[in-house]
């Protein structure tokens, strides 16, 4: 019985796939002010078939990570259930077999935009809330400059 149990576990071994998802990059609302995180990470996933499926799984990926806030995958947690839930996405949607999800890389990436710039020196006090609004007309502003030709 014990051998018969021993070439059962090889054998799937044997037909297990490993494949890495590296640098994948997407987009997270943050609780703060529901404004879009970048996050990069990585990922091995280990099952069966999964190099036939490569697609399968990126696809599965990129939809349930958007059904998460970034500060939700910051904890332990989070990162655990992350893993569990694209695990059972994967086996409903695909009928692919995931056995383990291993994160080697997690980090939030910086998205500097215009409108968090000015959000930051607004906080800071830099900014007027509404710029005054100029009384001079287009063709008063252009008075008096001289166009050399």
């Amino acid at each position: 019985m014990k051998g018969i149990t021993l070439i059962l576990l090889l054998s799937s071994f044997l037909f297990a796939d490993v494949i890495e998802i590296k640098n994948f990059e997407s987009d997270l609302f943050s609780k703060d002010r529901n404004r879009l995180k970048k996050i990069e990470f990585s990922l091995l996933f280990d099952g069966r078939d999964l190099k036939e499926n490569r697609h399968k799984v990126v696809d599965a990926l990129n939809i349930v990570i958007s059904s998460f806030y970034i500060e939700d995958l910051f904890t332990s947690q989070g990162k655990e259930r992350f893993k569990s839930v694209i695990t059972k996405y994967i086996s409903k949607k695909y009928a692919v077999d995931i056995d383990d999800i291993f994160i080697q890389k997690f980090r939030v990436k910086d998205n500097i935009t215009v409108d968090a710039f000015i959000d930051a020196l607004r906080d800071e006090g830099f900014c007027r809330e509404k710029p005054k609004s100029s009384n001079k007309s287009i063709t008063e502003s252009f008075e008096g400059i001289e166009i050399d030709n």
